[in-house]
């Protein structure tokens, strides 16, 4: 008999019982133990090349676990059982889409081929938001802004984390990445036929990025290769002794402004935060001026907020000081007038510590879409100055690009549009959110939907959706397109 005052406890537990417990189990093992979604975050090194790699893949006993062990055989025989695992891509949905937006993009305009035989610098600026980029700051920048063609309505959403890989991926692609992350592999390793990089090269051009930073920040150093760049050439190879400095970029001039038809894409530094002392080596050079020019702005605020801000200033006069020194050497070198330089803006000046200060300066509230608009324009000396209203963002540029300078590709690929042709003027946002200037329509939306803005809406999913499945799916290898 049992012993006075010992509870006896259950020996059996229900089946509904079990399978809970079974199931929290197997949840926590594939939360701690198993491998998650690698995105793409500032310490990505992926080399699909290296032994190092694949003998790691090989060998990695939390995949090994995922492909043969309890998760496997009990979890995704539950999901398949009861029609719950995530949907494959369908490729022959993929067709149908793109066969359809054939249908709608491509078409020729007054401005094809404007820029036909011409070379071009493509220059992503690190954190030049609106606010930075003015007379009294950046000179320079200003200049080439006024006299060139300027996207008054232009915009960078943010679909990864990794906002400046994001807009580095976007406009070299024009596909957007999902928010929901995918293998940081897929950036390397992917076929991207229509790259920049690699319809210039079809077109007889050399093509070389160009970034003061680690190629093993996320891994550049296989990604632009991936993506058909010849190389990708950071400070060593630049001559640059601080690679903190945008003005030690023209170092490496001669590999920026090669001999022949040549495509090259820039990527800024200088404009990176922190805006503290700690970065003096950025600020110094430039920070009697800022000062002056701040002091004449008539921004105001709290003493860390007007230092933080004017640190700010000067780390976009060294980008700025970056801009005209190239600006000179190609007029002096005779390459001004076959050179297009093309400006735009990997984010908003994120870096500020105090966002309602930064909400401030921009004039937007923190729920606004205004808080993504920053600077993007063209610049070729002699060309006449425009200013373009259209709302547009950074996935517009790849197909504008390729037909301003007459380059051969199907534009139905691209999930954004010819901003000189008849379509867009919508930008598009995460989650199938959009703003056309005068709504911005996102989850929670309030007001009365329109059958208009309901034909918006399914096209902004569409787009979104293909793009990813284009990605996760790698359909361009899939389906042998190049």
């Amino acid at each position: 008999g049992r012993q006075p005052g010992k509870r006896r406890w259950p020996l059996r537990v229900g089946a509904a019982g079990v399978m809970a417990l079974s199931l929290v189990g197997v949840g926590l093992l594939h939360s701690f133990m198993l491998p998650q979604d690698d995105t793409m975050w500032w310490g990505n090194t992926f080399d699909p090349h290296s032994e190092e790699q694949a003998y790691k893949e090989f060998t990695d006993s939390n995949r090994m676990l995922l492909a043969t062990g309890l998760y496997q055989y009990t979890v995704r025989d539950f999901l398949v059982s009861f029609g719950l695992e995530g949907s494959p891509v369908k490729l022959g949905e993929l067709d149908s889409y793109y066969e359809e937006r054939a249908q709608e993009v491509g078409q020729e305009n007054e401005m094809t081929g404007a820029f036909e035989g011409k070379n071009l610098i493509m220059v992503m600026l690190e954190s030049m938001d609106t606010w930075l980029l003015t007379p009294e700051y950046t000179p320079n920048l200003d200049r080439l802004q006024q006299e060139g063609i300027n996207f008054a309505n232009n915009y960078t959403p943010l679909f990864l984390s990794a906002g400046t890989f994001n807009t580095e991926f976007i406009s070299q692609t024009g596909l957007l990445p999902s928010v929901t992350g995918l293998s940081s592999s897929v950036y390397s390793t992917n076929s991207f036929p229509f790259s920049l990089a690699n319809l210039f090269e079809g077109a007889g051009y050399t093509a070389n990025s160009f970034h003061s930073a680690s190629p093993d920040i996320y891994s550049r150093g296989s990604v632009h290769v991936n993506l058909g760049f010849e190389a990708y050439n950071n400070a060593p190879t630049l001559g640059m002794e601080d690679y903190m400095l945008d003005s030690q970029l023209l170092n490496g001039y001669d590999l920026i402004a090669p001999e022949g038809q040549f495509f090259s894409y820039i990527i800024t530094y200088s404009g990176h935060g922190p805006y503290t002392d700690e970065l003096r080596n950025i600020s110094d050079p430039h920070l009697e001026a800022a000062q002056a020019a701040v002091a004449q702005s008539g921004v105001t605020g709290s003493e860390a907020n007007m230092k933080e801000y004017t640190l700010a200033v000067a780390h976009a006069m060294e980008t700025d000081q970056f801009v005209g020194d190239l600006v000179a050497r190609l007029e002096v070198e005779g390459r001004l007038e076959d050179t297009v330089l093309l400006f735009y803006t990997d984010h908003y000046g994120k870096y500020l510590t105090d966002k309602e200060f930064l909400y401030q300066l921009k004039g937007v509230s923190g729920e606004s879409p205004q808080l993504y608009q920053t600077p993007c324009f063209f610049y070729l000396k002699g060309q006449q100055a425009q200013t373009v209203e259209k709302y547009v963002s950074i996935v517009d540029l790849p197909p504008t690009i390729a037909n301003l300078f007459g380059l051969d590709v199907p534009y139905e690929y691209y999930a954004g549009d010819d901003i000189f042709g008849q379509g867009g003027g919508i930008v598009m946002f995460p989650n199938n959110a959009w703003y056309d200037g005068a709504t911005y329509y996102a989850s929670g939306y309030e007001g009365e939907v329109t059958p208009e803005m309901k034909e918006i809406s399914t096209q902004v999913r569409r787009r979104e959706q293909a793009s990813y499945d284009t990605l996760k799916a790698d359909y361009f290898a899939q389906r042998n397109i190049s």
